[in-house]
């Protein structure tokens, strides 16, 4: 289809021009001879709408070429959990580019043409020092320069994980391995000694970690979550 209207684009002003009087030469030359037949009628409209082609084309592309270089100007605003606006997070988008900081908050400027098909925008935002994230879908579409609010929350999503062995530093197998108020959660270590469990923080934040196994004393203690693995040492009674 744009193939077509190039084509059609292409044809000069001229061609448009001789169209409208061919079309208008031939209604008068008609109407002098009488009633204008509907075949006539018909020839004459299709002449029309030959000239009309490449002037409507022609405005078709220079729509599409002005909306391609359009800009949208995305204005965010970040709240923390006291709903106070943020002045030091991490902001960044789906569309890529980066966040340009402005007063009140933060602006993207994205190209049109650079948008996914659907034109839907996610913007993300955290402050890490302070174990909080967001995220905030937006649809853009005619509105150029949109205002998103995003308030910020806990960042629960970061995982905990390691190894359970005993005094000689052998793995342990059977050592039920949980997080301190999530014991429901808790898992069974497996030939490797390994578990992994949700931490319920953010990367970074401690968790209290408990393990015990039939056989040896049970033992709690700290550590962040995260990719950083824990070991926890069981010592036999």
């Amino acid at each position: 289809m744009p193939n077509l209207f190039e084509a059609a684009a292409g044809v000069s002003n001229q061609w448009s021009l001789a169209a409208f009087a061919i079309a208008a030469i031939l209604y008068f030359i008609l109407r002098r001879r009488g009633k204008v037949p509907g075949i006539a009628w018909a020839c004459i409209a299709a002449i029309v709408v030959i000239g009309l082609a490449p002037i409507l084309a022609s405005a078709y592309l220079e729509r599409a070429r002005l909306t391609g270089q359009a800009i949208y100007r995305v204005r965010i605003t970040v709240l923390d959990l006291e709903q106070t606006p943020v002045e030091d997070a991490k902001v960044w988008s789906s569309a890529g580019g980066e966040a340009k900081k402005v007063a009140g908050g933060w602006q993207f400027d994205i190209p049109a043409a650079s948008l996914p098909a659907g034109g839907k925008l996610t913007v993300y935002a955290a402050q890490p020092n302070a174990f909080l994230k967001g995220s905030q879908d937006l649809q853009l579409a005619e509105d150029r320069n949109p205002a998103v609010v995003l308030a910020l929350q806990q960042d629960r999503s970061a995982m905990v994980r390691g190894l359970v062995v005993d005094g000689a530093g052998r793995a342990l197998e059977g050592a039920r391995v949980g997080v301190a108020g999530y014991e429901s959660e808790a898992v069974t270590t497996q030939a490797g000694g390994n578990f992994a469990l949700p931490a319920h923080r953010a990367t970074g934040q401690q968790v209290q970690l408990h393990a015990e196994k039939k056989g040896y004393a049970a033992a709690s203690q700290f550590h962040p979550a995260g990719d950083e693995p824990a070991t926890i040492v069981l010592e036999r009674k």
